[in-house]
C-alpha cells in the first residue's frame, strides 16, 4: 500500500472517529458497505491480468450499543452487505475464492459510532464464479487487514 494511500486512510479515520466521538451518531449500514467496499480495494490481489482476488469472508466490529441495535438483523444485514460486495466486486471485476459471508461482531473497546472491519480470503472446494475461475491455482494463504488498514470510522 502506497504512502499517500495509508495517509488518506489515517486521515479518513482521524475525521470520521472524530465525528463519531463528538456526536454519538450510530453506525448506518451504508457506512459498513462502503467499508467493505474499501476494503476489497485495500486487499485485492492481482493473480493474472485477468484476475485479481479480492477477500470474500468479513468480520465488522462494532461498539456494544451499535451491535445490540443490529444483531437481531445480523442474518439479513450480513446478506444484504455480502450481496453489495459482490455487486461492487461485479463492477470493478474482481473476484472471490469462496462465498462471501459477513460476521457482526462486538468489540467492548469501540465506542458508539465506531466499527472495524477485518478480511480474509478463504477458499471453499468448489467455484462460486463458474468460467475461467474453476480452473484457478490454489488460493494463497489468508490475510488479515495489517496495521491502519482495514479500520472504519
Amino acid at each position: 500500500m502506497g504512502v499517500l494511500k495509508k495517509f488518506e486512510q489515517r486521515l479518513e479515520g482521524l475525521v470520521n472517529g472524530t465525528f463519531a466521538k463528538v456526536f454519538k451518531s450510530e453506525v448506518q449500514p451504508v457506512e459498513i458497505a462502503g467499508a467493505l467496499q474499501r476494503e476489497c480495494d485495500n486487499n485485492a490481489t492481482i493473480w493474472n491480468r485477468d484476475r485479481t482476488v479480492v477477500p470474500n469472508d468479513f468480520i465488522v466490529e462494532l461498539s456494544t450499543p451499535d451491535f445490540e441495535r443490529l444483531s437481531p438483523y445480523s442474518g439479513q444485514l450480513g446478506d444484504e452487505l455480502a450481496g453489495m460486495v459482490r455487486d461492487y466486486a461485479k463492477q470493478q471485476r474482481y473476484t472471490f475464492m469462496g462465498p462471501i459471508k459477513v460476521h457482526l461482531e462486538k468489540a467492548d473497546d469501540l465506542d458508539t459510532g465506531l466499527y472495524r472491519v477485518r478480511s480474509r480470503t478463504l477458499a471453499s472446494s468448489t467455484s462460486h464464479q463458474g468460467g475461467p475461475a474453476a480452473a484457478a491455482p490454489p488460493a494463497p494463504p489468508a490475510r488479515p487487514a495489517g496495521p491502519g488498514g482495514g479500520y472504519g470510522y
